[in-house]
């Protein structure tokens, strides 16, 4: 390899090192066992957390449907899928059956959804008991076989053309459903408690991949790559 402009080269070459000496350290268990990346991860997602908690204000939305009937038949996955949401929605006091992949079901949607918003404020609390108990499954299965039926509920819907029935039943599965499932056993915290920390971080993510940036631009300089612009073609 031909060096062009040592002292550039070198500088990179030290940038590079230093660029790849953090970057080991970020994946070691030193922050309380954790490894950096692993510790930002957990308050990010405890932050996210915080500010995604929409179930009271879904529940006022639901409570709205209260007397409109639903009486459908839900094809699912197969047939343990199908058995799942109808012992899911049974619970709930509505009438499900499962046959073999079909899962029947005929009830009020706005008790329905009231329900599915009951299980995922258990679920959002982290309090695994009180959302899978009185289904016979646990937490994340009780939830995910409610997620089939109400995915499948919506689609069936659309194609129905109840529209109104449909995005009332997507917003319960997007707010609700999906923000428990997705952050469940994790604990919530203010983003205003971790202000320092979060700005620090942030500073550290633009310092660091500047760093990466002028390391390469350095080692490209000492080798002797430079930009230029391409010759003007004639035709």
């Amino acid at each position: 390899m031909l060096i062009v402009n040592g002292r550039s080269f070198y500088t990179g070459l030290s940038m590079a090192a230093g660029f790849g000496v953090v970057l080991v350290l970020l994946f070691l268990p030193i922050v309380r066992g954790r490894t950096p990346l692993a510790a930002a991860d957990d308050l990010f997602n405890s932050v996210a957390k915080q500010s995604s908690y929409f179930i009271p204000e879904l529940r006022k939305h639901a409570s709205a449907h209260r007397g409109m009937l639903l009486d459908m038949r839900l094809t699912l996955p197969d047939a343990d899928a199908a058995a799942k949401a109808a012992e899911v929605l049974g619970a709930d006091g509505i009438e499900a059956s499962a046959t073999g992949a079909v899962v029947a079901l005929r009830g009020d949607l706005g008790h329905l959804l009231g329900a599915a918003l009951e299980d995922a404020d258990e679920m959002f609390g982290n309090r695994a008991g009180a959302a899978g108990g009185g289904h016979g499954l646990g937490a994340r299965e009780a939830m995910f076989a409610r997620w089939q039926a109400l995915k499948q509920m919506s689609r069936q819907l659309r194609t129905a053309n109840e529209f109104e029935k449909a995005s009332a039943v997507e917003e319960v599965i997007t707010k609700g459903l999906e923000v428990s499932y997705n952050f469940y056993g994790i604990t919530p915290s203010p983003g205003s408690a971790h202000a320092g920390v979060l700005g620090m971080a942030l500073v550290f993510y633009l310092l660091y991949t500047v760093w990466w940036g002028y390391a390469i631009m350095w080692l490209s300089d000492g080798i002797g790559l430079q930009m230029k612009a391409s010759g003007r073609r004639e035709h």
